[in-house]
């Protein structure tokens, strides 16, 4: 049997003993190495974002399970922190930056490399969609936080691509003319 070493849970901190806790039972991994206790899993997923903090999750969440692509996550986590840092940005501006980018102005992910270097470019554009948006269409942004808190209230669904073997073949008519050609 296969020794896992612990891990953390994202939300509490505490560690998680995979060897021990089961998976499904004890603790989730929704997606790929991010670990949480089941419980402190399904508290974050029914509250609503209160703090910017809580738009972290979100940010990942949107690019994995919407977006349906690979990213770098230190990169973008890099990314992020200097965004917020040097830009004087915040989260939720950031996820609401992407979700103009590639749902609204249906931006293309393949030049990203990634990452979440777009979001810079396009902050003021975003900001300024989103404030005419709010103000035409009262409620929307409230509207996108209740989508994104059903959404993670639904069960996940993991697919798994069966990988096939090549099948070898072998023309035995060719094998008999190497033996004629003797």
């Amino acid at each position: 049997m296969k020794k896992y070493q612990p891990v953390h849970c994202r939300i509490c901190g505490q560690v998680i003993d995979r060897n021990i806790e089961k998976e499904g039972v004890d603790w989730i991994m929704p997606s790929t190495n991010w670990y949480y206790h089941k419980s402190c899993y399904e508290n974050w997923k029914q509250g609503t974002p209160e703090n910017d903090e809580a738009y972290i999750g979100f940010i990942y969440d949107y690019i994995s399970r919407d977006l349906k692509m690979k990213y770098d996550y230190y990169m973008c986590e890099a990314q992020r922190k200097k965004f917020i840092s040097e830009n004087k940005m915040t989260n939720k501006g950031i996820f609401f930056t992407l979700k103009y980018f590639y749902d609204v102005k249906g931006g293309s992910w393949d030049k990203s490399h990634g990452g979440i270097g777009i979001v810079p470019f396009i902050y003021n554009e975003a900001c300024n969609y989103w404030v005419k948006k709010e103000k035409s269409d009262n409620g929307i942004i409230a509207r996108i936080e209740q989508q994104i808190k059903e959404a993670r209230q639904r069960d996940k669904k993991v697919v798994r691509k069966k990988t096939r073997k090549k099948k070898v073949v072998i023309d035995l008519g060719a094998i008999g003319e190497m033996e004629n050609d003797e």
